[in-house]
């Protein structure tokens, strides 16, 4: 899925709302506020721009200009259908309680700040304003409401023993992974789940992964295997492996889990992640009772992920003139 290639992004931004909250005004300038491009029927200003364009040339010191216009446009539609997705809810990202949500913040935030021109100081240094630090927490709370809203529709919500009998279904597998990570994987720092991605090139990463899978069809102990090879932390040690659901992992690696047999062992898979070898297995009814609150909850955060899939997909990005000023191309749209 999509949504998966820009959560480091999005991440970041939770970091940065969590470490400074947002503020009641502090204005913007007029050119903060310009409009540079529509996402949808969203007006995007310049400062939103401004915040994610800085934020990834600092994370990809090594892309082009159209690579980064690109990895913009994905960011500002990802951040974006979640609003779109909220009003499929009755949810409205700019309504009082979630304003109030962030003002309470706010007061708080200047507290600890100091003051409201360290508070300025702070998002600066992070290539963002008020205005953009605001926003950036309504997004937050609308995502949160959202997810609730999931949680207590007619359509989606579990008691134990609907959840018991989901999982056990064929809307979840039951896998366990052999995963090698490369210089190439992308991981997120919040995750801690894999070993340090430089540790491998992409070719010794791959070649460690097919003799992990050459051992795993000649029939080597497949828990061994993840163990000596493979580099989730999660799986270590881990005999009961992952229960997936859509949406829970990229499209390719579900893809691959979903299209096996209980008892069967996949080709080696290449994704943003890495190289994975997957089983998968049986489920145990047992563990599933221990833990079917986890599990009902991944499948809520599954549905919410298809869900604001579906709308980034929807979305269109249309650029302005005022964008083309900035950055010397012409009108775009994606």
């Amino acid at each position: 899925m999509k949504i998966i290639k820009f959560l480091s992004m999005l991440v970041l931004m939770a970091v940065l709302v969590s470490a400074f909250c947002s503020c009641s005004p502090l204005s913007s300038t007029k050119e903060e506020k310009e409009i540079v491009m529509t996402v949808g029927d969203y007006r995007v200003p310049y400062e939103i721009y401004y915040y994610i364009s800085e934020n990834l040339k600092a994370d990809m010191p090594d892309a082009d200009a159209e690579t980064i216009e690109s990895e913009v446009f994905e960011t500002v539609k990802t951040l974006y259908a979640v609003f779109a997705l909220g009003e499929d809810f009755g949810i409205e990202w700019d309504d009082e309680y979630i304003n109030s949500v962030a003002d309470d913040k706010a007061k708080l935030a200047i507290e600890e700040c100091g003051g409201k021109d360290e508070y300025k100081k702070a998002l600066a240094e992070s290539n963002m304003n008020d205005s953009v630090y605001r926003f950036l927490e309504r997004h937050s709370k609308t995502a949160d409401e959202i997810l609730s809203a999931i949680i207590d529709s007619e359509e989606y919500h579990l008691d134990d023993e609907s959840a018991k009998s989901l999982v056990m279904s064929d809307v979840f597998a039951c896998v366990k992974q052999i995963l090698v990570v490369s210089e190439n994987s992308v991981t997120t720092d919040e995750e801690l789940s894999f070993s340090a991605p430089e540790k491998h090139t992409d070719e010794e990463a791959l070649a460690i992964a097919e003799k992990a899978h050459s051992e795993a069809v000649a029939g080597a102990d497949f828990d061994s295997l993840v163990n000596e090879y493979g580099e989730a932390l999660y799986m270590f040690n881990n005999t009961d492996g992952y229960y997936l659901c859509r949406g829970m992992w990229d499209s390719v690696n579900e893809d691959a889990v979903f299209a096996l047999g209980v008892g069967e062992i996949s080709e080696v898979i290449e994704s943003e992640k890495g190289y994975s070898v997957f089983l998968r297995c049986e489920k145990d009814e047992k563990y599933v009772e221990n833990n079917i609150d986890t599990l009902a909850n991944n499948y809520y955060r599954g549905v919410y992920n298809i869900l604001l899939q579906e709308k980034i997909d929807s979305l269109t990005v249309v650029t302005n003139d005022v964008y083309d000023g900035y950055v010397n191309g012409e009108i775009t749209e994606k």
